[in-house]
């Protein structure tokens, strides 16, 4: 197969570029938003990176005034895929620099390698070794960059507005072989004032994103002997891979505590372990006063329990999709506040509000403000369409594994389309290093997943049957 040699050919300069890329740190930063940079500068940094080498590469190209841009070839009706250059933050616990684009053992590490810089540049390449190749299509093959994938959709919402909107396409952000449904995805924000200030309790502070499990929480206490502290945290049982210490005396009042956990995707909650509750958990070995003591129980008792909404009474299934998960992001708890975030990923089969009024109605019997900061709807694609099955043999025929769709708990691009499915590019049996620390992207699979995007596109846009 000639285009699976022209890739392999390409190699040095697909492994450059990801790296490149890799070393712009595109984290969303609303303080510094300017116009033509809504999300911050490294954001802006790397769009206009990618653009520029898909410019080099002989594509059109648009900026649409830095929410989002793309890339594009050919002429006819509109294939859409559709990435994201946007990454989370770092977190703790990388043995490499997150944003160096190390390559070490046959990976290249990086804060983006997986999630999505990697499998969009292999789109992108994709796209030159078919022009490369003076392949004919039959559509306009655009590969749409997106900026604001890991905090809200803010970019294609926007971008949606202003551009044509393809009809088919897929998002490289997910995994193989193909996801043709994804559960709906709810943030909710629970947010709470004390009537008085809070005896031992500063401050708790944990997690950055509702969509990622914390790996780290942050308690400052008072009130508390330094001795007392030393001998709980020496009697209390951390599971593996979680620690607690005690970090410095900061003031004579003031005790600082750090819990450290296991990191994961919001989606897969499972997958992960919670500093946040495995902080409070310790917190509630002490002696502390009869409202912090209510407050610890409340997150325990309902987002603390289980990873599928059994606290909240809200374990929905599905044959398509499987069951609801739901994933404390954030906490922030000081003398007069408690605020935290959930990530909720419900059913195919359940709408909105099968979730939300029974979490509603335990809020109020708490006296919790409650509050939607986004919601996207369930989304299903028919494991018969061509779509679907186009992708299955692009996969199936590049790799020899066994073709098959599935569904999954994370929300990709794949949504804002009316026919959209996400491809790629964890294959099967892969460990899950998304939003994780040393996050990869093998070599291999690199250059496999640009040959199975090539295939891909070939399948749905090609003039001629390849």
């Amino acid at each position: 197969m000639r285009l699976n040699q022209q890739i392999d050919l390409m190699k040095e300069d697909i492994l450059s570029a990801v790296q490149a890329c890799i070393q712009i740190k595109s984290v969303k930063d609303v303080e510094n938003a300017v116009p033509g940079a809504p999300f911050g500068p490294g954001i802006k940094e790397a769009l206009e990176w990618t653009l520029a080498l898909g410019k080099e590469f002989g594509f059109t190209v648009k900026n649409v005034e830095g929410y989002a841009g793309h890339i594009e070839m050919g002429a006819g009706e509109l294939l859409g895929i559709l990435g994201h250059l946007d990454v989370v933050p770092e977190g703790d616990g990388w043995s490499v620099s997150p944003y160096s684009g190390t390559i070490k053992d046959g990976k290249i590490f990086g804060r983006g390698a997986l999630d999505d810089k990697g499998p969009t540049l292999a789109a992108l390449f994709a796209m030159k070794a078919i022009k490369d190749a003076n392949i004919p299509l039959k559509m306009r093959v655009r590969l749409i960059l997106g900026t604001d994938e890991e905090s809200g959709w803010d970019d294609m919402n926007y971008y949606l507005k202003k551009e044509e909107v393809p009809q088919i396409g897929f998002a490289p952000d997910a995994e193989f072989p193909v996801i043709h449904a994804e559960k709906g995805i709810l943030h909710l924000e629970f947010s709470k004032y004390h009537p008085a200030s809070l005896s031992h309790l500063v401050r708790v502070q944990g997690g950055e994103r509702a969509n990622v499990v914390p790996d780290r929480c942050e308690v400052a206490l008072q009130g508390i002997a330094y001795g007392d502290l030393v001998k709980q945290l020496n009697d209390f049982s951390f599971p593996e891979g979680v620690s607690g210490s005690l970090v410095s005396q900061e003031t004579e009042q003031e005790i600082k505590l750090i819990v450290k956990g296991v990191g994961s995707h919001g989606s897969l909650p499972e997958n992960g372990k919670n500093a946040v509750f495995y902080a409070l958990r310790f917190l509630r070995t002490l002696a502390l006063s009869p409202e912090e003591q209510q407050i610890l129980d409340f997150i325990l008792a309902y987002p603390g329990t289980g990873y599928y909404g059994e606290g909240f009474g809200v374990a929905l299934s599905d044959e398509p999709s499987g069951k609801l998960s739901l994933n404390l992001g954030i906490l922030e708890l000081t003398a007069d506040n408690i605020r935290f975030v959930l990530d909720i990923r419900y059913p195919v089969t359940y709408q909105r509000d099968d979730v939300l009024l029974p979490i509603e109605k335990i809020a109020r019997n708490e006296q919790f403000n409650i509050k939607i900061l986004s919601h996207q709807e369930a989304h299903h694609v028919p494991k018969e369409s061509p779509l679907v099955q186009s992708l299955l043999k692009a996969y199936s025929d590049v790799t020899g594994l066994e073709p098959f769709a599935f569904a999954i708990g994370g929300g990709t691009y794949a949504k804002a389309l009316p026919q959209g499915v996400a491809f790629g590019p964890t294959f099967p049996g892969e460990p899950e290093v998304i939003h994780c620390p040393d996050e990869y992207i093998s070599i291999d699979n690199l250059l496999k997943t640009t040959k199975v995007y090539a295939q891909a596109i070939l399948n749905l846009a090609a003039e001629l049957e390849n």
